[in-house]
């Protein structure tokens, strides 16, 4: 019973793996949830509203977080039904340690550490405040729920060492940069670049092409010190652009062919049964193609095949020649 139970939890918190119908309402439900929870959070702040909606804040947060709660509860409970963390208690302790679960974390630890601390909401303090918004990291609980946000995590994910160097250049003009204009400009205007850590602040929104209000170099060599910084500012915010940008043509054309080799081992035999289209349609959800162009990759599959008949490897669905 308890297992069988288990299963159907399991099904309708993971429906893109079963294809299970009100899976699909339930994540519906969560994702509204969670919009809401922003929206809530951004309301809060303002004054007149707080003083108002104070209580239905509060209740909806406590109703909120109970939600939440339960579903990272039964989450863990369920999620042995999957191979890889079958395993009752090593099985739970690996995906507890999985991104999405610890984003599933992170959206209610903030209430019961604040809770724990402070004992209650009327606290008016900075860290308490603090706590108060880090509600807002609910918003990354929507990367379970939208494939493009799933690229962007696998994207960050593979090209994070990359990333990492793009940062660690980056810290090193800065560095540089800072003490190149403090060097020249810390005697004609102490008040604006009179230590490093000054000049470094006017050094980072100059690199990020943001520009400091009325603080500018006056002397000649301030000037053009600050013209090639500049220039190397507009390098230095194109680089993990560019990396980001390489990324995601990578992952989609990785998750594409992953389809393709799917749809073409369906179409060994001539024909999709529904069995195998079921499987493909779970597939396409899950690597965030669309519709229009699976549709786009069936068709030019079927026109390959009728190309060039003959048999297909059972593998990977490629015409044996």
């Amino acid at each position: 019973m308890a297992a069988s139970l288990r299963k159907v939890t399991a099904e309708l918190l993971e429906p893109q793996r079963t294809d299970a119908r009100y899976g699909r309402w339930v994540d519906a439900l969560l994702i509204a949830l969670i919009v809401a929870n922003v929206i809530a959070v951004i309301l809060e702040t303002v004054p007149w509203l707080r003083q108002r909606f104070g209580g239905f804040f509060w209740r909806f947060e406590l109703f909120s977080v109970a939600v939440f709660t339960v579903e990272y509860l039964l989450r863990i409970w369920s999620c042995v039904e999957q191979g890889r963390f079958r395993h009752p208690v090593k099985g739970r302790l690996r995906w507890a340690l999985t991104p999405l679960a610890l984003i599933d974390l992170i959206a209610i630890a903030p209430f019961y550490i604040a809770l724990l601390i402070f004992g209650g909401a009327g606290q008016p303090s900075l860290i308490l405040r603090i706590f108060r918004g880090l509600r807002l990291l609910r918003l990354f609980k929507l990367t379970r729920y939208s494939p493009a946000l799933q690229i962007l995590r696998q994207v960050l994910k593979k090209e994070a060492a990359s990333l990492a160097v793009a940062g660690f250049i980056l810290a090193i003009v800065l560095v540089i940069a800072s003490w190149g204009v403090y060097a020249m400009e810390h005697k004609a205007q102490p008040e604006a670049f009179g230590h490093i850590p000054a000049a470094m602040w006017w050094t980072i929104v100059t690199l990020t092409t943001v520009g400091y209000g009325d603080v500018v170099p006056i002397t000649a060599g301030g000037k053009i010190f600050a013209g090639i910084i500049s220039l190397i500012g507009i390098g230095m915010v194109a680089l993990p652009a560019g990396i980001l940008a390489s990324g995601f043509s990578s992952e989609v054309t990785r998750r594409t062919k992953a389809y393709n080799r799917a749809l073409r081992a369906a179409l060994a035999d001539g024909t999709i049964s529904e069995h195998e289209a079921g499987h493909l349609e779970e597939l396409r959800e899950r690597l965030g193609i669309s519709e229009d162009e699976s549709h786009y990759l069936a068709d030019a599959m079927k026109k390959h095949y009728q190309h060039s008949p003959g048999k297909a490897c059972p593998h990977c669905g490629e015409p044996l020649k």
